[in-house]
């Protein structure tokens, strides 16, 4: 999983156009669902009231913190429903057609955080741009947080929908994972096992019983990166061991020798990844080529 980091623009325009729905809510005190006006509770009206700005930007161990307060409050089924679809309908439903693929471009993260093997932008069935856009904390879950910024991550359709909301603690989830827009308790890096020319076994490393090791776990990491990931592997495993053993450090070190190419444009240009961590999101399998080919050039 990649590191977010939240952008002035994004934190901005998110603000505005959340609180416009938060705002006219409040005011009407209602929802319409096929013609007809639902009353939302008068408590939790004041609810969101007084905790709207922080339901809006508040970080993550904060949001949780006001999940617990929405929790104490005796709502009916029926009042909850409704209270779940505004959040989850009116609210982040219409934000994400209207306004996700704005508000993606101006967080400037074009991969997905879990993965960072596909591309964030989706196209829906009438070909149209779509952001995805997952929940830290589910949304059927924590419809309340369904809008909140640092509750909205960046990913690709798969990882979003092999998340979903699983049988998972949610409420201790910050203390054992590691949140997007937090840094990681430990780095983590790919490797691989390698049995013949043609089999090879995708990992991770990274210390055990860590976060990192527990976020990798969750958001099946390396399942993911063996099913799909193989041909990338196998691509720069022939490389390294069907050529010249000398072949990836020419191609790195060599090739633009004449040319005022810095290293990063040499990667761009061969691998077509990015090498600074800070870039990764830029180009789908960035750390995943980045980690091997490092590994690659020290065995040589």
């Amino acid at each position: 999983m990649l590191t977010l980091k939240p952008t002035i623009e994004a934190l901005d325009f998110h603000r505005q156009k959340v609180d416009e729905i938060f705002t006219n809510v409040i005011k009407k005190e209602y929802i319409k669902r096929e013609g007809k006006q639902l009353k939302i509770n008068k408590s939790f009206i004041s609810f969101l009231s007084k905790y709207k700005d922080e339901l809006i930007s508040a970080l993550p161990v904060r949001l949780l913190e006001i999940q617990k307060e929405y929790d104490k409050k005796l709502f009916s089924n029926h009042e909850k429903k409704v209270i779940s679809s505004f959040f989850k309908e009116t609210g982040y439903k219409n934000f994400q057609k209207n306004n996700g693929k704005t508000f993606l471009n101006l967080l400037k993260t074009d991969t997905c955080i879990y993965c960072n093997r596909n591309y964030t932008l989706d196209f829906d069935k009438t070909t149209h741009a779509r952001a995805e856009l997952d929940h830290w904390f589910p949304k059927d879950k924590f419809p309340i947080l369904a809008l909140s910024f640092y509750n909205l991550i960046p990913s690709c359709h798969l990882c979003n929908h092999m998340k979903g909301s699983p049988d998972y603690d949610w409420y201790t989830a910050l203390d054992k994972m590691n949140h997007p827009y937090q840094l990681a308790d430990e780095s983590f890096r790919f490797s691989y096992l390698l049995n013949s020319l043609n089999s090879f076994q995708i990992i991770t490393k990274t210390k055990l019983k860590s976060k990192t090791e527990e976020t990798l776990v969750f958001n099946m990491t390396n399942e993911i990166y063996n099913v799909h990931g193989d041909k990338e592997l196998n691509d720069l495993l022939n490389l390294r061991y069907k050529y010249s053993k000398n072949y990836l450090d020419i191609l790195l070190n060599k090739t633009f020798n004449d040319l005022p190419i810095s290293k990063e444009e040499t990667y761009r240009m061969i691998f077509g990844i990015e090498i600074k961590e800070e870039d990764h999101h830029k180009r789908p399998f960035s750390k995943f080529k980045h980690d091997i080919i490092q590994e690659l050039i020290g065995k040589i």
